[in-house]
């Protein structure tokens, strides 16, 4: 069975709190009555406040934490304010923020060792990472010489059949991606793979024949190279960062 990846654990460990919470809140024994619905909400609002702190979302942080008071408006006796007036709040406080504090809270997108200025959406625009070949959402396959492979909340295999392959960047937030190379041949001697994740799983596949130069900055999560590493031969550079996620390097 494959490890679960971050992502799928934290809403897995949600999931089974909030059970908890609505046993426990049918059986009295919570200090506060909450109901089905406030446990659900706060589970919702509770894991998105986290992926959204992960992944330097400003917005997602301040409406999950006006969310969660308005769940909360009669035990915190805020209720005079809700919904509108923490809502209205939440907006000018992200405005005056995201003014103050606007490149600070762009996530962490390096590509080809260098940090590009880039929100989420910009992760499928071609002129971001000079490549002609950027995944869609229906496409499954490519021979291009510098792809580009962005995923948030989903899972997806991507086949890469270049014969000049120079670079491939993989974009995931909490989805999990499987990138075979083993039909691939490098445009030289190494193929670099700009990493960004937060939260989610990789898995890359690469030909027996090739060695693994690992530069990635990876914290939280488990990073494995699988098969012994030759002596000689093409070079997948690893580089970018993994936050919070697994990266599996499989040799076939």
């Amino acid at each position: 069975m494959r490890k679960a990846s971050f992502g799928r654990v934290l809403w897995g460990l949600g999931l089974l709190a909030a059970a908890a919470f609505l046993v426990l809140d049918q059986l009295h024994l919570m200090p506060l009555e909450l109901g089905f619905w406030a446990i659900f909400w706060t589970v919702v609002f509770g894991a998105t406040l986290i992926t959204s702190l992960v992944n330097k979302s400003l917005g997602g942080s301040i409406f999950s934490i006006a969310f969660l008071l308005i769940i909360y408006a009669k035990p915190l006796h805020i209720e005079r304010i809700v919904p509108w007036t923490v809502l209205l709040a939440a907006f000018l406080i992200w405005g005056g923020l995201r003014l103050i504090f606007k490149k600070s809270w762009r996530p962490t997108v390096i590509i080809n060792g260098e940090k590009v200025n880039a929100n989420w959406s910009d992760l499928k625009a071609p002129h971001k990472f000079k490549a002609e070949h950027v995944f869609s959402d229906t496409s499954s396959s490519d021979n291009g010489d510098n792809i580009v492979i962005s995923e948030k909340m989903s899972s997806t295999s991507r086949y890469i059949h270049s014969q000049h392959l120079e670079t491939v960047t993989v974009n995931v937030s909490m989805g999990d991606v499987n990138v075979y190379l083993d039909s691939a041949k490098p445009a030289g001697d190494e193929v670099v793979a700009n990493i960004n994740m937060s939260m989610g799983d990789i898995n890359i596949y690469i030909p027996t024949s090739w060695r693994v130069d690992n530069q990635l900055e990876h914290k939280f999560g488990d990073f494995t190279i699988e098969g012994d590493q030759p002596a000689e031969g093409p070079t997948l550079v690893l580089q970018g960062r993994a936050n919070m996620g697994d990266l599996t390097i499989k040799r076939v």
